[in-house]
């Protein structure tokens, strides 16, 4: 009876705690050595080769996103290469902010509010550049611009231009255009 419990433990060591559950069933007992003892179905049984290869899928889905996130960092630093060669070429950018209708003593016309912001690291004393306006449903409208003030990096300054109805043409574009497209072309900063 000694060497039967001893046999029982020692299996019960090597096969791990679930030998040493018991079937609700069966309602036997390991110590006694109840031949109506039995291992409980309820505990899955994980072999070694089963936790490998769960752990080669998760190894292989962090794989994949370590990827995803290089390729997004890499499209992360073009973008801002292309943006540090851009501002080469266009150190300011121009926005259109109002667009209305004036009637004054001397004149009509349309005035138009430009800001400007510099994309630079640095201040700038003024810049100088052609105006290319595009109206919906019209031509093209050139203007030339000239502004002397300094404007400090990424500061903006607000311009305003007025299109007189002397210039029929280009003021009756501006006046029934819903939306206008403006660029500033050959920049030229002052420092």
């Amino acid at each position: 009876m000694k060497t039967t419990v001893i046999m029982l433990v020692l299996l019960s060591l090597a096969k791990g705690p679930a030998s040493n559950a018991q079937s609700p069933a069966s309602g036997g007992d390991a110590k006694t050595g109840d031949p109506s003892f039995t291992q409980a179905a309820d505990v899955p049984k994980l072999s070694r080769t089963d936790t490998e290869k769960r752990l080669g899928k998760v190894e292989k889905r962090v794989g994949k996103i370590e990827k995803r996130v290089t390729i997004l960092e890499e499209s992360g630093n073009r973008s801002t290469a292309a943006e540090q060669k851009n501002i080469k070429v266009q150190p300011l950018s121009v926005n259109l902010i109002s667009k209305k209708q004036s009637i004054g003593e001397d004149e009509i016309g349309v005035k138009l509010v430009l800001e400007f912001k510099n994309l630079t690291n640095y201040t700038i004393n003024g810049f100088s550049g052609t105006l290319v306006f595009k109206p919906e449903g019209g031509n093209i409208y050139l203007r030339k611009i000239s502004y002397s003030h300094p404007v400090g990096s990424g500061d903006t300054a607000q311009i305003e231009l007025t299109i007189s109805s002397e210039q029929t043409k280009q003021y009756l574009k501006f006046v029934k255009a819903r939306t206008v497209k403006v660029v500033l072309t050959n920049q030229q900063l002052h420092e």
